[in-house]
């Protein structure tokens, strides 16, 4: 029969052996649970970038307010952000918010805040800044050169140099996309319903060609172009159109529209689309 002692010295043993084993264990694996829980905590805290340009009112307001929801780091761009009071609200509400001056038919605005935010990745850029114009200069008998060249401008060239001017923040981002705010008036077989808008229709035209080009330009990088439309919102921008019908809250327009965004990939580019998903006849 074995002594007290003999047992002691035993388990000691026994104990040792399992404690290096142990150890050596944790020394092999605790590296990696470590470096996979930073890992975990780098990406929860690294939110995606939304750089959105006109956001004083109407649903450039709604798209800050529902991406801020989300926790994103929003950039949101006016013209003339010291009137935008709702806005600047919400950037007071939202800390992740952050307020820029920037007028889309200004190239030397444009250029200096992409030079301001040089480095940074922007993973959505929403050009949805644009402007109706004076619908009594874009009519048959009151067509207006300076009215056209105007509403071309804020619409469609301010878009695409938006864009171009962000391209290398969309290319170090995670998700890599551009969308232009397009309308059912830019569409050919929709506009045969009705007249008039010609500076407006023409130049959502224009805007539909000219991404649906740069789309193709950008697609072998991995950034994708998208062409959205929000449908007939109830804004300031409809009333002033003198739309017959009632519109769809801005609400439902932007959760529908983010949709899209969250949803599009390489395969989807270039694709003019609805709010609701569905795609634009041309």
């Amino acid at each position: 029969m074995r002594s007290t002692t003999d047992l002691r010295i035993g388990l000691s043993v026994m104990l040792f052996s399992l404690r290096h084993h142990f150890r050596s264990i944790m020394m092999s694996r605790l590296p990696i649970a470590v470096l996979a829980a930073l890992g975990l905590l780098i990406s929860s805290a690294q939110a995606f970038t939304v750089l959105i340009t006109g956001t004083n009112r109407g649903i450039g307001l709604e798209l800050i307010k529902q991406y801020a929801e989300k926790g994103w780091d929003v950039v949101a761009t006016a013209r003339n952000p010291e009137k935008a009071h709702e806005l600047q609200a919400l950037a007071k509400k939202h800390k992740k918010v952050t307020v820029e001056k920037l007028d889309v038919s200004d190239v030397k605005a444009i250029e200096a805040l992409a030079a301001k935010y040089k480095g940074k990745p922007v993973d959505v850029l929403i050009n949805n800044a644009g402007t109706l114009g004076d619908v009594s200069k874009q009519t048959i008998g009151a067509l207006d050169q300076t009215e056209f060249v105007s509403v071309l401008n804020a619409n469609t060239f301010g878009a695409l140099k938006v864009t171009e001017a962000f391209k290398s923040n969309l290319a170090a981002s995670q998700m890599k996309k551009a969308f232009a705010m397009t309308s059912g008036l830019g569409s050919s077989e929709l506009t045969a319903r009705r007249g008039g808008f010609y500076a407006y229709r023409m130049s959502k035209a224009a805007l539909n060609i000219g991404f649906r080009a740069l789309a193709a330009d950008w697609k072998a990088e991995g950034i994708m172009v998208g062409i959205i439309a929000p449908g007939m919102v109830e804004t300031d921008l409809l009333r002033a159109s003198n739309f017959p019908g009632k519109g769809i809250s801005t609400q439902e327009s932007v959760t529908g529209m983010m949709k899209v965004i969250d949803g599009m990939t390489l395969e989807s580019n270039a694709k003019a689309l609805n709010y609701n998903g569905e795609a634009i006849p041309w």
